[in-house]
């Protein structure tokens, strides 16, 4: 079993890969994806300025769009100001707040808007 309980609570800061304490969505996906052992989409720079719509079509490269979070690994994009990474973990989703900017952990029926893609390999 993963565990990424110590990236609970882990202040946001915009690029940051979480090795100085600080983490982005798109790195916390990443280290999350990691520790679960699931391979992850090939980073690309530009999704820091990349419509959800770009990056929408490169997450389907990587996986499948699937309705609804149900696995560890999946990940979400998340209707946060233009659009934020998230993924699933122990029933529940790993994201940055947006009112706390540190990474938080809720129960996937508390997300009723997002885009969610799982990779082709599970």
């Amino acid at each position: 079993m993963s565990d990424c309980s110590d990236l609970i609570g882990m202040p946001y800061r915009l690029g940051a890969d979480g090795s100085d304490g600080h983490i982005d969505c798109i790195h916390l996906c990443y280290q999350a994806l990691e520790r679960m052992g699931i391979d992850a989409p090939p980073f690309k720079q530009s999704w820091y300025q990349a419509s959800r719509w770009d990056v929408c079509r490169d997450l389907m490269r990587w996986g499948l769009r699937v309705e609804k979070p149900a696995y560890d690994g999946d990940i979400l994009l998340l209707p946060q100001q233009s659009w934020a990474f998230a993924v699933t973990w122990q029933k529940g989703i790993l994201y940055i707040g947006p009112m706390t900017q540190k990474v938080q952990w809720s129960l996937v029926r508390a997300f009723t808007t997002y885009h969610c893609f799982r990779t082709k390999g599970s």
